[in-house]
């Protein structure tokens, strides 16, 4: 039982580990008829966002936010710092709605 709960642990602290530098959030956004184009032209404009999509399905747009947690805790970082960025969001004209997806872990095959 002790094995399990170091096991447990480790990986926690790896993923907090892993989680420090650059986070990316997921902002899936819902937007009144025909302003998609406006606001994905003011969401680019926001320092934090990085990637802006046009999508299919419930949402109109998905945003990909990127901030930086260097030598910040973890946890309370990611929560301020998206509250902060949904309120501009939410600000921009034509936004309807927003669906914001925070990932624990993540891989990818792209290179930092």
């Amino acid at each position: 039982m002790a094995q399990g709960y170091i096991t447990v642990k480790l990986q926690v602290q790896n993923m907090a580990a892993q989680m420090k530098g650059l986070y990316h959030i997921f902002i899936f956004i819902d937007t009144d008829p025909t302003k998609d184009v406006k606001v994905e032209e003011e969401l680019i404009k926001i320092k934090e966002i990085a990637e802006v999509h046009l999508v299919s399905g419930q949402y109109d747009i998905l945003a990909v936010a990127d901030i930086d947690l260097h030598g910040k805790a973890i946890f309370s970082s990611v929560q301020e710092s998206s509250q902060e960025l949904i309120q501009k969001i939410r600000r921009i004209h034509g936004v309807r709605d927003t669906n914001t997806l925070v990932p624990f872990l993540s891989l990818s095959k792209h290179k930092d």
